[in-house]
């Protein structure tokens, strides 16, 4: 198992988290062109969402058993 940094695990939800907020703020902001942008980051979250939902992250195999190790479960 590896080992992750905080930077690592916490680096997509404070994306998204950004993200919301400025897209609520965009939408605060302006009229027109601020809409859409403010739609569009207020979808973000909805779409990564919806991508894990219905397919999930690829998991990392892992790691082969070491020929000793394999050798020891035999024996056992």
């Amino acid at each position: 198992m590896s080992h992750k940094t905080n930077r690592q695990i916490f680096a997509v939800p404070i994306l998204l988290g950004v993200s919301t907020v400025a897209g609520l703020g965009a939408g605060l902001v302006g009229d027109g062109v601020w809409d859409v942008g403010a739609g569009l980051l207020l979808a973000l979250p909805l779409a990564v969402t919806a991508r894990c939902w219905v397919l999930p992250p690829a998991t990392q195999p892992r790691r082969a058993e070491s020929p000793r190790a394999a050798q020891v479960a035999r024996r056992a």
